[in-house]
Formats: C-alpha cells, sequence, structure tokens
C-alpha cells in the first residue's frame, strides 16, 4: 500500500507564512530556520534597505537585504521579483558590489561574497577562509562549511561542524527529531537519498554530533548532481562505478543518479527522504514504499505497513506534535515538516481500522486532525475524513 501528500522543503514559498506584512526590519533566515511568503521578503528588502541608505551602521543589514532578495527569487516567484525590480530588489552583483564599497574586508561582505562566487568552487573556498578566519563558526557559515566538508569527505571537519551546530541551537529542534524518526525508519547500513536542505542538515548533525545512526549514508542527490567531487567520494565509498552526464538538467542528473544507486549499490538497503519530489522516482513508483519518513526501493512487494507500525509505534518520537509549550521562530518550517506525517497517519488509521484496532485507529486520528490543524492542512482532512 502506498499513499503520500508529500511537500518538498525547497519548492514551497506560499502556504506558511507569520503573521502578515512586516511593518519593520526583521532578520530574514534561510529556509533552514523560516519560510515565508513573497510579499513578506518584498517588504523586507524595502525596508533593510531604508536602513543602509537611512545611513546603518549594522552590517548584518546587508545581509538581511541579501536573503530578502535570494529568497525572494530563488524560492519564492523569480518572475514576480524580476517584474519588480527596484531599488530594493536588485540583481546579486549589483548589491555585493555595493557592500564591497559600504562595508569592504568585513565578515559580512565576505560571506554576501563567498555566496555570490558559489559556482566558482576555488574563489568561494577563498572568501569562506576570510569570513571563518573572522568569526569560525558563526551560524551563517555552518551549512556552508558543512558543505565544504562533505565535498571532501572529510569526517573529522563534518564531525567538528556538526557538533558546532548542535551545540549552538541554531537548528530547531523539531527538524532534529523528523530527522531522528526518519533515520530511526531504515534498516540497518541503509543509503538514504536526501533532497533538501531540512532533510539533509539534520541527519548529518545527529549522525556526527550524536552519533545517530552512523551505519546510515546519507547522500544529498541535489548536491551529488551539482557537485562532482562530493558525488564521485561518496560513489567511491560505496564502491559505486562512477556516472557521467552530458549538458542534462539538475532534475535529469538527480533522476539520473538515483537510477545509477538502485542499479549499481549492492549489500545496501535503498531509501529516499519522505520530503523527495515524486518526478524523481516516478518511473520506479511501483518500487517504492512508504515506512514512515522514509520511503523504501523495492524490487518486490513486502509488508511495508507492518514497517510502518513498527516504526510510528515503537521507535518515533511524537510528543513534539501533540503540544508545544514554546514561541517558536522557526514554525513555518517546522510546519512543513509535520504535515509529512499525515500521509502515514492516515495509512495506519486504514490499517488499524482494516484489522479491528479501533482505539488506535481513533488515536491516530486525534492526531492527524491535531496536525492538520496546527499545519493548515484542513483542506487535507476535509478530504479524507469529510464531515468528521
Amino acid at each position: 500500500m502506498k499513499f503520500s501528500i508529500k511537500i518538498p522543503l525547497l519548492l514551497i514559498c506560499t502556504a506558511f507564512s507569520l503573521q502578515g506584512f512586516a511593518q519593520k526590519p526583521e532578520p530574514v533566515y534561510s529556509i533552514v530556520r523560516q519560510v515565508h511568503e513573497f510579499d513578506w521578503y518584498e517588504q523586507q528588502a524595502k525596508a533593510w534597505k531604508q536602513e543602509i541608505d537611512n545611513g546603518s551602521t549594522n552590517a548584518m543589514a546587508w545581509v538581511y537585504w541579501s536573503e530578502a532578495n535570494r529568497m525572494a527569487k530563488d524560492f519564492c516567484d523569480s518572475v514576480k521579483w524580476e517584474s519588480k525590480r527596484s531599488d530594493y530588489f536588485v540583481p546579486r552583483t549589483q548589491l555585493i558590489d555595493a557592500a564591497e564599497k559600504a562595508i569592504p574586508n568585513s565578515f559580512e561582505f565576505n560571506f554576501l561574497k563567498m555566496q555570490s562566487v558559489r559556482k566558482n568552487q576555488m574563489l568561494s573556498d577563498e572568501y569562506l577562509q576570510k569570513a571563518q578566519s573572522q568569526r569560525p563558526y558563526d551560524n551563517l557559515l555552518l551549512p556552508w562549511l558543512m558543505n565544504r566538508s562533505l565535498t571532501a569527505n572529510d569526517k573529522e571537519a563534518i564531525t567538528q561542524v556538526a557538533s558546532k551546530w548542535f551545540e549552538q541551537n541554531e537548528m530547531p529542534q523539531e527538524l532534529l527529531i523528523t530527522a531522528y524518526n526518519m533515520l530511526m525508519s531504515l534498516d540497518s547500513n541503509a543509503v538514504l537519498m536526501t533532497t533538501g536542505d531540512n532533510d539533509s542538515y539534520p541527519c548529518w548533525v545527529l549522525q556526527y554530533a550524536r552519533k545517530i545512526r552512523p551505519d546510515v549514508l546519507v547522500l544529498n542527490l541535489w548536491m551529488a548532481a551539482s557537485t562532482d567531487a562530493y558525488r564521485e567520494k561518496i560513489f567511491a565509498e560505496m564502491g559505486v562505478k562512477p556516472i557521467s552526464f552530458t549538458s542534462d538538467t539538475t532534475i535529469k542528473k538527480v533522476r539520473g543518479i538515483f537510477q545509477h544507486l538502485i542499479k549499481n549499490v549492492s549489500g545496501r538497503p535503498i531509501y529516499l527522504s519522505i520530503f523527495a519530489p515524486n518526478d524523481i522516482y516516478q518511473e520506479y513508483s511501483k518500487s517504492i514504499f512508504i515506512v514512515g519518513l522514509a520511503m523504501k526501493y523495492s524490487p518486490k512487494p513486502f509488508d511495508n505497513l507492518a514497517a510502518l507500525r513498527n516504526n510510528v509505534e515503537n521507535k518515533y518520537l511524537l510528543d513534539y506534535l501533540k503540544e508545544s509549550f514554546y514561541n517558536n521562530p522557526s514554525e513555518s518550517v517546522v510546519n512543513m515538516s509535520r504535515a509529512n506525517y499525515l500521509s502515514i497517519f492516515k495509512m495506519l488509521y486504514d490499517s488499524y481500522l482494516k484489522s479491528g484496532e479501533r482505539t488506535k485507529a481513533k488515536r491516530i486520528k486525534d492526531l492527524a486532525w491535531k496536525v492538520a490543524q496546527d499545519t493548515g492542512r484542513m483542506d487535507w482532512w476535509n478530504s479524507f475524513f469529510p464531515g468528521k
């Protein structure tokens, strides 16, 4: 039995925003921390540009202005961003040139410059090193330091970055719990293919900082498609022959890597993150089975409902879905991860009813209602439980 309502983390920038439009400049974070609607980012781009024009000495104003531009364009609506180009929505090169004149040699400038030249690995590393020499493990640098360590397959460096990330409480604990539940869904020595920031970084932090499921190899498909060194080192570690590409798009490369791995990995179970977009594995959908927050590739059918029940009933941490007693600044991101429990709860509900376990059915239905309500997915609830 297969069922899914997955929400790709890197493609959504509409449904989960915080309250209203900003009236004052507020910190603008990456998708690991927060996700807002296009209009919120537009308001923040205006507000931070005005701060800069008013002579603010806060160098972070440049970072927040840049992030508002980046998130609006790259993660919300590039066409809309282009149509609203102005003094606050500007091309990255223009913003970086202005920052170099206003805050040269600062940590913030080096960070922005590193981002802007990321396609030139050598030059990007140069600015990353400059920024790191100024603030060794600043939270802005953590994803970039992790990527550099992963590309080099430097386990010691990965462990150090993961430990710093965990110590700084910079990653929402709900994402760590979700990653924990996903890792606990897997058989021993599994390969887990992920696709986004929020189903990858939390797994690596748990594996290297907390030693949780170090037997699992977590491979980010997008990073493998875009970074040859990362892909080649991971393939060599698994004993998988290299793969070559023509001038394919990134999504075609991602599909190619997925297909290459299921054909060439031997002796290790293959899984996909529940957050993976359907078009990655659509050709093999009959061989993809949901076992929780992960989907297992199996050329032969198996009782995935039994695995799902065991994972949810005996392995998962679920209290955070029931109640939260603190004001979470990352609620928008957390809600996107929470919503992915809905599909597996529906599968469990149907299974419990079929086996006559009405108490369990009611319990999981009540939890599904709570999650649907908290995440703004009552449309899902009304679709599967009309009039209930």
